[in-house]
């Protein structure tokens, strides 16, 4: 227990240092770096398995409150490039996946899931779940959320022009302080989702304790029951997030330099490309500004660009509800994809 509470002490602190720097996704960042040399550097640190169930029944409860019902009106003529969105994605995941496997980085499986796009904690919480090797599939997903907050956002504010100023608002509205209604309805949606993450757990339902949260939320925000939450709830998920899966990395698991170095470029590159590709088509087709069309295909995670889209001058909506939607199948459609390509190719 004290050795539990040290290690979230100092990835709170490592976080916090990278927060206070302006680091996107700082706490997050901070937390598993620090985790995971405590782990690999110094057999130091951990923290049990509860941890992710209650960071991901928090990262749940926060995505569904990031939509509300007026913002799904704007979404009845965008269902094609939502198709188009799904099938770039697919297409990654299968080809990265492949290319990842055929290098020789690690089993099918662990190569597929690498190639999820989903965010870091999310996903690799989910390879643990699988039983995929949860240490390789930690390296190329952090990566990929270096890239994808800290270069890729600057990249797309300097190669697209600027949007005009939305009406929509980003998810940041839903962190107004709070007053005991407003603490009412909060823990009255963390009980809920907890609720729905043991029972999803309890059916062996793969991600339960993200996906029951999430669903359980929707509904709770869609009909009325509005939800707010504070800012400093998300990054103490992020911290427990973040010294969980930084646990998780085994240096030793890696293999070789060159296979590792490998499969980033491989992965990174495919993405980007990817993203303007696919970006400069919704531009061209559905007249989506390139700059939001990419954003949407960012190598991140649906959870991190939802909070920094802003940052780079992108407040909208429809943006927020893609990657919620890039959430949904990347925890409840494509892994289990990952698992039937597997073992139908003997992954």
């Amino acid at each position: 227990m004290i050795q539990t509470l040290l290690t979230l002490a100092l990835c709170a602190a490592a976080g916090l240092l990278l927060y206070r720097k302006h680091v996107p996704a700082g706490m997050l960042i901070g937390a598993a770096v620090a985790s995971a040399i405590l782990t690999a550097g110094f057999q130091f640190g951990g923290v049990p398995s509860i941890s992710k169930h209650i960071a991901q029944v928090i990262a749940g409860v926060f995505i569904g409150c990031s939509a509300s019902r007026d913002d799904f009106r704007q979404l009845k003529t965008f269902y094609k490039p939502v198709i188009m969105i799904t099938c770039s994605l697919l297409l990654v995941n299968v080809v990265v996946g492949g290319l990842l496997f055929f290098t020789g980085y690690s089993d099918l499986l662990s190569c597929l899931v690498c190639a999820v796009p989903g965010g870091i904690s999310d996903v690799t919480l989910i390879a643990v779940d699988f039983g995929a090797d949860a240490s390789k599939v930690l390296l190329v997903h952090f990566c990929r959320l270096v890239v994808g907050v800290a270069v890729f956002p600057t990249v797309v504010q300097h190669i697209t022009p600027p949007m005009p100023e939305g009406s929509g608002e980003t998810a940041a509205r839903k962190s107004a302080a709070l007053d005991r209604r407003g603490w009412l309805r909060l823990l009255a949606a963390l009980a809920a989702a907890s609720a729905g993450a043991w029972l999803g757990n309890r059916l062996e339902v793969p991600a339960a304790s993200i996906l029951f949260p999430l669903f359980i939320t929707f509904v709770l925000n869609l009909s009325g029951f509005s939800i707010p939450f504070p800012s400093w709830l998300r990054q103490a998920a992020q911290v427990v997030s973040g010294a969980y899966i930084g646990g998780l990395l085994e240096p030793e698991k890696f293999g070789s330099l060159t296979t590792v170095l490998s499969a980033v470029v491989i992965t990174i590159a495919v993405l980007l490309a990817n993203a303007f590709f696919f970006g400069k088509w919704m531009e061209r087709r559905f007249q989506v500004p390139l700059r939001e069309g990419m954003l949407m295909l960012t190598p991140a995670g649906a959870g991190d660009m939802a909070l920094i889209s802003a940052d780079v001058g992108v407040s909208s909506p429809r943006l927020i509800l893609v990657q919620i939607y890039r959430l949904l199948i990347a925890t409840a459609i494509f892994p289990h994809l990952c698992l039937l390509l597997a073992r139908a190719f003997g992954g």
